[in-house]
């Protein structure tokens, strides 16, 4: 097995846990929050997907407990809890392998229109950072088909430590390395549902663009299709896949990022046009907007 290449861990040998970790991901937003009968064709995709690997499961809702995910609790998780979605204040679960590091998860997580109105939803997959790609994009071809979305992207990311007791240390150590691998995604969810009905995030490996994005920037869209590496169509919408392999995109060994920045340059008119900061107190709202305009606007990133 190869070693991570980014891989930083806590300093308590008591607590050994990835203070900064590369992984793959796959994050689509919806307009509405996901119905019952939705996410159980999501459920079965990404069950399909991962394999019975999970561990553990538990609501999205603050404070929910976790519950072991034996074969009485997924029964019951299949026929009980996921038909009464949003029925109660259940509106999202999220499942793991319970690994300390190169960890997997399926969540999906609905935004109450009413009380967090604006919000995107979201259906969110990560895998260890040496998965095969291909299973990623297969993922990603077949949520195409079960589904309307407005946008959503996969490929490496780094995944830090918020609400933890290294939430400093660890949104410090992915903003320097923000800076140099340009093609490893920083994620703050809710932060970027917040923006998803104004426009795409940013370009990754895989980017995917809806059919609302893509009619009204046709020719963006059409442009970033003769750019990127590979694409595939379907009615909710694009799929641009922007090379063979995900790749870190480091800087300082002046990694090839021209496929990249041709594909972020032709989608520019659907990015978003503002976004809140990310987690931790180096990330403010301008050098969050520069880090996903970092493609277009280098200069500034």
């Amino acid at each position: 097995m190869s070693t991570n290449p980014i891989l930083e861990m806590t300093p308590d040998p008591a607590d050994p846990v990835p203070l900064v970790e590369l992984k793959q991901h796959l994050v689509v937003f919806v307009d509405g929050a996901p119905g019952p009968q939705t996410t159980r064709r999501v459920y079965d995709v990404g069950m399909a997907h991962f394999g019975d690997i999970f561990k553990t499961v538990r609501a999205t809702a603050q404070g929910s407990p976790m519950h072991a995910w034996t074969p009485q609790f997924r029964a019951h998780f299949e026929n009980d809890l996921l038909p009464s979605l949003r029925s109660v204040h259940i509106w999202g679960y999220s499942l793991s392998d319970g690994k300390p590091k190169d960890s997997c998860m399926m969540m999906f997580h609905g935004y109450r229109p009413a009380s967090e109105p604006g919000m995107a939803s979201v259906y969110r997959f990560e895998f260890d950072w040496q998965v095969d790609p291909s299973r990623v994009r297969s993922l990603a071809e077949h949520l195409m088909g079960e589904f309307d979305f407005l946008s959503g992207y996969g490929g490496f990311f780094l995944q830090g430590r918020p609400r933890s007791r290294y939430t400093i240390d660890s949104s410090n150590r992915l903003f320097a390395l923000a800076r140099r691998y340009w093609c490893c995604e920083i994620e703050d969810i809710d932060a970027t549902a917040e923006q998803m009905h104004k426009g795409y995030k940013c370009v990754n490996w895989l980017t995917l663009i809806g059919e609302p994005l893509r009619t009204k920037f046709a020719a963006a869209v059409a442009q970033a299709r003769a750019a990127a590496f590979d694409h595939v169509e379907t009615a909710s919408g694009v799929l641009l896949q922007l090379g063979e392999r995900p790749i870190l995109g480091d800087r300082n060994r002046q990694a090839d990022l021209r496929t990249y920045t041709a594909t972020a340059a032709a989608l520019l008119p659907l990015q978003v046009q503002t976004h809140t900061a990310f987690w931790g107190p180096r990330w403010t709202e301008e050098n969050t907007l520069a880090w996903l305009r970092r493609f277009t606007h280098p200069e500034h990133a």
